[in-house]
């Protein structure tokens, strides 16, 4: 897929991302859309790991654009399905780190795809399990109210 010859708008000189979008640093584009790419990350879980980041420069889930969060979601569900399709994957997994206290460590926006067979030896389920923490019900039912009555669209 041919890289664009102009930077995208909103782009940041100084991200990793932007520059791959530009086609200024090098990746394994494997699917574009004009709003969003999808690319080899150079850290996979699994083989076909695939980043999905939007074309305009957003930080995080505060940042990003409905229309903007609409295309990557659909570049993420192509590319679910280019990794069924090419036989790398029976289910995927897909994560997002929002912003530095949830470890993004690229600070533009994306999504990871990572393609899962059984037998792959990725154990998120005994991970989850030692993370899971006991619910106070009313706290619980606090932090709802709190979380609803907030109103605050983001993008």
């Amino acid at each position: 897929m041919p890289a664009p010859t102009r930077s995208p708008p909103n782009s940041r000189v100084d991200c990793i991302f932007c520059q791959i979008i530009a086609g200024r640093a090098s990746a394994e584009v494997v699917a574009r859309s004009d709003r969003a790419v999808a690319f080899l990350t150079i850290g996979p879980l699994t083989e076909g790991h695939t980043l999905v980041v939007p074309v305009r420069h957003a930080t995080d889930l505060t940042e990003v654009s409905n229309q903007d969060t609409q295309a990557v979601w659909q570049l993420v569900h192509d590319v679910g399905g280019r990794l069924h399709a090419a036989g790398l994957a029976e289910g995927v997994n897909l994560f997002v780190m929002s912003g530095v206290a949830a470890e993004q460590a690229i600070l533009h926006l994306h999504i990871h795809v990572v393609p899962r067979r059984r037998g792959d030896g990725l154990d998120l389920n005994r991970w989850w399990e030692s993370k899971v923490r006991k619910v106070d019900p009313a706290r619980h039912a606090e932090v709802a109210r709190k979380i609803r009555s907030s109103g605050a669209p983001v993008g």
